[in-house]
């Protein structure tokens, strides 16, 4: 009997883990499946993220901040079929880049006369509209979702600039919104209007030639700070090799000619099977060595940190000015808007 129930409860949970989501027992979970369940939860080795939701524990952790996100959402919409999620969550199953700090709950809208209190995991939104002309609900992932411009509308409105831009440089580059489609939109929405103008200053911003929700929150940062708003992704002409060029992050050219080139690192490029492509870690090391050995053919001043470090303003600012990069409205920071491409055969070392 116990090989029976055991067998049958992973085929419950590969089943579900197959269709991204948390095992919802419903009407095929009987008592004796759920007490097994629950003996699982205790022992360790299965998991359950929220009541009647469960997932092997191997798997859960396993997964990423957004597919936990995912994961959570797809088992909740299948105990409860007329919800319509929002805001963070519903930015996740639309493919935006969503700070892990905005993921520890799951948001759902409601319309007013259906609100009901939050809970410990699930916060309720008052924002659909009833009746004739209602909200337009799209169907994402196997999820009911906000339309994607009241997605990012909730999210901008209630996340802080940095997290923000992450998201709406996101969903610029992904194409979810459009700047003209998003901004018309903003402008159209009556209810929410407190939080128009953040949305409206953090638009103002948006880059969609950002790489990831990181390079955005730091710039961000940078901002927030006083820096002059950088280019991003230069590309570096290779001297060497006369391949692709190189593209950095980050690019300051100042009013007295000073090129500075920023990189933001992280762990994810060295573990990370998308971004080292097959290599290891040994062969990307060697490959960033290679990089910068390259760019010291220029006349340029490169400046490499952390994510970490752009959470301590002092530290962040220090850092900034230890390498020269300019502040907004002083003599070395081009007028605003002016593009930083630096001329690269003017600044070789080596000709």
């Amino acid at each position: 009997m116990g090989r029976d129930i055991g067998g049958e409860i992973a085929e419950l949970l590969a089943e579900a883990e197959e269709g991204g989501r948390c095992l919802v027992l419903r009407g095929r979970g009987s008592a004796r499946v759920y007490r097994a369940l629950e003996r699982r939860v205790a022992a360790g080795t299965v998991v359950s993220p929220a009541r009647g939701l469960y997932v092997s524990a191997g798997r859960w952790e396993g997964l990423k901040t957004d597919q936990r996100t995912l994961f959570l959402a797809r088992g909740l919409q299948e105990q409860h079929p007329d919800w319509v999620f929002c805001g963070p969550t519903a930015a996740v199953a639309y493919g935006v880049d969503v700070s892990w700090s905005l993921q520890g709950n799951i948001h759902v809208a409601t319309t007013r006369s259906g609100h009901s209190p939050n809970g410990t995991l699930v916060h309720r939104h008052p924002i659909l509209r009833e009746g004739e002309g209602a909200s337009r609900i799209e169907m994402v992932g196997g999820l009911r979702v906000t339309s994607p411009e009241r997605t990012l509308f909730d999210c901008l409105r209630r996340a802080d600039f940095p997290r923000g831009l992450g998201m709406i440089d996101s969903a610029l580059r992904s194409g979810v919104v459009s700047r003209d489609g998003f901004t018309s939109y903003v402008e159209s929405v009556r209810d929410g209007s407190r939080g128009k103008d953040l949305v409206r200053g953090t638009l103002a911003w948006a880059d969609p030639r950002s790489e990831n929700g990181g390079e955005s929150i730091a710039r961000a940062r940078m901002l927030l700070l006083g820096y002059a708003c950088p280019e991003l992704q230069v590309e570096v002409p290779n001297l060497v090799e006369g391949g692709a060029p190189f593209r950095e992050d980050y690019c300051w050219v100042r009013a007295d000619g000073v090129v500075i080139l920023g990189e933001l690192d992280g762990t994810d490029k060295y573990v990370e099977e998308e971004m080292t492509r097959g290599r290891s870690i040994d062969e990307v090391l060697s490959d960033e060595k290679d990089r910068e050995s390259r760019i010291s053919l220029y006349d340029v001043v490169v400046m490499r940190f952390r994510f970490g470090l752009t959470a301590d303003p002092d530290a962040f600012a220090a850092h900034l000015d230890r390498y020269g990069v300019p502040r907004r409205g002083s003599e070395l920071a081009l007028p605003d808007g002016a593009r930083m491409i630096p001329d690269w055969e003017s600044i070789r070392r080596v000709r």
